[in-house]
């Protein structure tokens, strides 16, 4: 059986007392020789070099992510490193870092990585957890995607690294005790190990009733819908999608027919032939609802995903990765979805980042977990 605990900082200007601080709480958990450890981090925590001193002093692999605030125990904030260590003596963790990805070399790095991980294990590994970091020419769909093909479609929970901003200013992605823009980072999980994973991302009631009919697409691209340009499917209903605009807040409900939960996706940018940038695969025959997020649909979706997990007591590992939208959106009580987990959690041991895209796998209709990139969702994986 896999066990937790966490340990954190709000030191980020003196990298001797930050370390000292993490390292006197590790020592005093005791882990087992058999440990592995998930760190999330303010970006500055790694301007400032703590993250690679305190990596330097850790028994054990580090493999984790930038994310611009996060919760434990009690205690939540923007300016904080959190240090999650899973310890166990009959599940084995391997962990790995891709050579840097590249829009033609992606799928050749993350195999090497993979397979170098998987070759010190005895056998496949139940799942993944892995990190991405945020590339401006290649989707983080494309990272998965490839990701998925090299393991065999093993499940992969996770996230795209987020920043200081929505501008991904800082974010990076931790593995062998440095900080890399470019590689991917994984955990290779095997043993006796069941996850469960938990996703929620907008209520019913934020979910519009028109039906858009995939009819062009290239994977993340949408082309048509309905065998209209998307640029005029937009305007017909009211939404104005502008090259160079902002148009994140914009979340698509897409069903893939699979018989999967529909996975909420945003659209990233116009392109100059007004077609539309998404945040996942868009295939042709697969229909979306557009939807709407606002601070409700936010907190009615964390309920809904804290119901979920409370449901999960025999699990006694809790990972979570909201998405980093629903922190800003939620300004200026942008703590309030993290105010409620942890009221609703009491003193049950978890860890609490923001997402720069939530990856989470969704069962399809025959129960086989399928591994899905996500935006706006609340995700949460237990074990």
């Amino acid at each position: 059986m896999v066990t937790m605990f966490t340990a954190y900082t709000g030191e980020v200007d003196d990298i001797e007392s930050a370390a000292a601080e993490i390292l006197r709480q590790v020592d005093g958990a005791r882990p087992l020789s058999g440990s592995v450890g998930i760190l999330f981090c303010h970006p500055e925590f790694v301007e400032a070099g703590v993250v690679d001193a305190l990596c330097a002093r850790l028994p054990f692999d580090v493999i984790g992510m930038t994310t611009m605030a996060g919760a434990t125990g009690g205690v939540h904030g923007e300016f904080m490193l959190i240090l999650t260590v899973l310890s166990a003596d009959d599940v084995l963790f391997r962990t790995a870092v891709s050579e840097p990805l590249s829009a033609g070399g992606t799928r050749d790095a993350l195999a090497a990585a993979y397979e170098a991980a998987r070759a010190a294990l005895p056998g496949d590994p139940a799942f993944i957890i892995s990190f991405f970091p945020f590339l401006s020419d290649i989707s983080s769909s494309d990272v998965l995607k490839h990701l998925d093909a090299v393991c065999g479609g093993i499940p992969v929970w996770g996230s795209v690294a987020s920043g200081m901003d929505m501008s991904y200013a800082g974010a990076g992605v931790i593995g062998n005790g440095r900080v890399h823009e470019k590689s991917a980072v994984m955990l290779l999980l095997h043993g006796p190990v069941e996850p469960e994973f938990v996703l929620a991302s907008l209520p019913d009631k934020n979910i519009g009733d028109r039906r858009a009919l995939i009819t062009e697409s290239d994977g993340c691209i949408l082309k048509k819908v309905n065998d209209i340009p998307i640029f005029e499917y937009f305007s017909d209903i009211g939404i104005v999608m502008r090259l160079g605009q902002d148009n994140t807040t914009l979340p698509l409900m897409v069903d893939y027919g699979d018989g999967s939960k529909p996975v909420a996706l945003a659209v990233y940018a116009m392109t100059p032939e007004n077609w539309a940038v998404c945040g996942g695969e868009m295939p042709e025959g697969a229909f979306f609802f557009c939807g709407e997020i606002d601070r409700d649909g936010i907190m009615e979706s964390a309920g809904d995903a804290v119901a979920q997990i409370q449901g999960l007591k025999e699990k006694k590992c809790l990972l979570m990765l909201p998405c980093v939208t629903r922190f800003i959106m939620m300004t200026p009580e942008s703590d309030e979805e993290m105010r409620l987990v942890s009221g609703a959690l009491g003193a049950r041991p978890f860890v609490f980042g923001l997402s720069g895209g939530e990856i989470c796998p969704v069962k399809d209709r025959d129960g086989i977990p399928r591994n899905r990139h996500h935006n706006f969702s609340f995700s949460a994986c237990l074990f």
